[in-house]
């Protein structure tokens, strides 16, 4: 009986180291990291959002349901040691030639690396609104991750 109240001790001490830990503030070194993927989100999303190159590249890409322009693009940017989402979303009323049907904040393109990876509330995340070329209102969204 008495090494089950030593063993249940034994737990409760390890239960409670864990949580402890658990409570201490976050390293300046994760905290550092944080910021630096934040910042890598929205840098990138601004050098895309003031490019006409790019956002003719996105306006087709829409249309034509091929994004590789896009990706390629993006794995250019985007260092290979992040993951990332992107995803455009219409912001304004009128939709693009294309997709007449389209309603607000509909999605309009997602292009992932890794294929299929949709972001995640550890991830950092990033948004601008941009114009297309055909007057398209666009919000578009960045997130970035270490894998």
């Amino acid at each position: 009986m008495r090494w089950v109240l030593e063993l249940l001790f034994a737990v409760l001490l390890v239960a409670l180291a864990i949580y402890a830990m658990t409570l201490l503030p976050r390293s300046p070194v994760s905290t550092t990291m944080g910021r630096q993927d934040v910042e890598t989100a929205y840098n990138t999303l601004l050098q895309l959002s003031l490019s006409p190159t790019f956002l003719n590249a996105l306006d087709s890409a829409i249309c034509s349901g091929s994004p590789a322009a896009v990706k390629s693009a993006l794995d250019s940017l985007i260092p290979q040691s992040y993951i990332y989402n992107f995803t455009v979303y219409l912001a304004g009323g009128s939709p693009p030639p294309c997709l007449v049907c389209a309603t607000w904040n509909q999605k309009l393109l997602s292009v992932a690396r890794p294929t299929g990876w949709g972001g995640s509330a550890s991830s950092s995340s990033a948004a601008v609104s941009a114009v297309l070329p055909d007057g398209t209102q666009v919000k578009i969204v960045l997130y970035v991750a270490r894998p």
